[in-house]
């Protein structure tokens, strides 16, 4: 039969009607069953508001787009002391107090003329002490609600403790009065972080509180939860989760920028200063991560498709991670830890042995490749790497041995014993080291 071109005009109309759509779906009408163009425009509608809601959360992560948060209160940040010494110690005692029965296992702060130390390590024992740098004499004691496993940190006027439970403690440095505290969701992951009036925890949850009222600015879940403490460098805040990725966040408003896969077993070493993120973990190794950098959407899941691609040889071998730096896996030893760093060189200590009496090393990479600059050998493994004075590099073994080397090319100058096994890394101030052990022994050395 022929076919009227008019008739089939106005079915065609009809067909992509308004009118008629609507009613295919809220009418049962034959239509709804005949209307080829029904499924094509509910996928059309779909994937125009899937593409949508990708869009705009590509966009709102990638450049940042948020709404301003009102200034913090203060703007105090961290002390940080800096060792300067007239003449090297000779390690004579200078003073010396038992000043807990329990073991003492975070570094002690010196603030001027005062030393802050956290003991306790049973329920109803933690508590911090306040002595006099100058003989050791008691300032003041405060006893904490819990247990801390980490150094306080003192910011302007107010010293701030973080317990194990997830309490965070503000007192005043000069008295210990009360002023404020936080219960975060669960316990902490490292000391506080304070920088510009903002208070930075690593529990659950990553934490910005005000620093001197303690109100909550915001907070951040994320994936795979907080396995490390917190560093932070150029508004930027790193830390590990429990899938052994670094991450990176926003300090200002708490968005993700980026996540680094690390393949190694991570330390708890991480290092921050100038934008720099240098991390070391099992085997010695050691890389370093650009904290400006800003992941793309879903960047991780490609990668990862591609990566498998690659090894199936389907695809070309996957680029430069976005983010990398560089990476130094010619160190010997059983696992790594960056202490310091200075313009030139970051200081890395490196253990020989898993053996609690082994020996280990002091070594000096190059702060923009990663190259090997010098290394030192040890009694014992290093706890920690300070720089002091114009050009000294102070380095502290297990054992209690004090090495005072050349920043520059690693030759020892000076060495002080300390008189016992170390339990923390020591605290340093002006012509002053303390030191502390785990049988609750605090001592002056001169």
């Amino acid at each position: 039969m022929p076919q009227n071109s008019k008739s089939h005009n106005n079915y065609v109309n009809n067909a992509f009607s308004p009118r008629l759509i609507a009613k295919s779906w809220v009418m049962p009408t034959g239509f709804r069953k005949t209307n080829p163009f029904k499924f094509l425009i509910t996928y059309l509608i779909f994937f125009g508001l899937l593409t949508s809601v990708i869009t705009f959360y590509s966009v709102w992560t990638y450049y940042d787009i948020s709404l301003p948060l009102s200034p913090p209160s203060s703007e105090i940040s961290s002390y940080r002391e800096t060792g300067t010494f007239s003449e090297f110690p000779i390690g004579d005692e200078k003073w010396t107090s038992v000043i807990s029965d329990e073991q003492l296992i975070s570094s002690p702060v010196l603030v001027k003329d005062v030393i802050y130390v956290v003991m306790g390590r049973t329920s109803g024992q933690g508590r911090i002490k306040a002595l006099n740098a100058f003989d050791g004499s008691l300032l003041w004691e405060y006893a904490l609600q819990g247990v801390s496993d980490f150094s306080p940190v003192v910011a302007d006027e107010m010293i701030f403790i973080s317990l194990r439970s997830g309490l965070v403690q503000a007192l005043d440095r000069h008295n210990g009065r009360f002023l404020w505290s936080f219960q975060a969701e669960s316990f902490m992951y490292g000391p506080p972080i304070i920088e510009e009036g903002i208070l930075y925890l690593a529990s659950v949850r990553i934490y910005a509180l005000d620093a001197a009222t303690g109100e909550v600015r915001w907070t951040q879940k994320v994936p795979k939860d907080v396995s490390s403490k917190l560093v932070l460098s150029e508004d930027v805040l790193a830390f590990v989760g429990f899938d052994g990725a670094v991450k990176l966040l926003n300090a200002s408003n708490g968005k993700p920028k980026l996540e680094y896969s690390i393949w190694f077993p991570i330390t708890d070493g991480l290092l921050a200063s100038d934008s720099r993120l240098v991390v070391g973990g099992g085997n010695a190794h050691v890389i370093a991560i650009d904290m400006q950098s800003v992941g793309l959407p879903f960047e991780r899941i490609i990668r990862s498709w591609w990566a498998r691609l690659w090894l199936w040889g389907m695809a070309p071998s996957p680029s430069t991670p976005r983010g990398y730096l560089w990476h130094n896996s010619n160190l010997q030893g059983v696992e790594s830890n960056p202490f310091t760093v200075d313009k030139d060189f970051v200081y890395v200590g490196t253990k020989d042995s898993k053996l609690l009496d082994s020996g280990g090393k002091i070594v000096a990479l190059g702060i923009d490749d990663g190259k090997f600059r010098w290394k030192t050998s040890l009694d014992s493994f290093p706890i920690s790497a300070q720089l002091v004075g114009q050009g000294g590099l102070l380095v502290a073994t297990k054992s209690g041995q004090l090495h005072f080397l050349s920043k520059n090319s690693g030759f020892p100058t000076h060495k002080v014993e300390s008189g016992f096994s170390l339990g923390a890394p020591p605290g340093i101030g002006r012509n002053q080291l303390i030191v502390v052990n785990k049988s609750g022994v605090i001592r002056s050395l001169k």
